[in-house]
């Protein structure tokens, strides 16, 4: 009886163990892709806030003012 025990608990010690190694693999993929998102968001606000620089850069003089054009 105690034999059973015993193999019981290592069964159930190894799979709360695989759970949490589990766990923390899908965690880490989850960061690791939010992540790579995260810095492709800047890079998008970052080309469009460039964008806009350069649109309105067009109908301005180097101090910032409206050309006399």
């Amino acid at each position: 009886m105690g034999l059973v025990l015993d193999l019981a608990i290592v069964a159930v010690t190894l799979i709360v163990i695989a759970s949490l190694g589990l766990l923390a693999w899908t965690l880490a993929v989850g960061a690791t892709r939010a992540t790579a998102q995260g810095r492709e968001r800047v890079a998008g606000m970052r080309a469009a806030i460039a964008d806009a620089e350069a649109r309105l850069g067009s109908g301005t003089d180097s101090h910032g003012g409206a050309t006399t054009e």
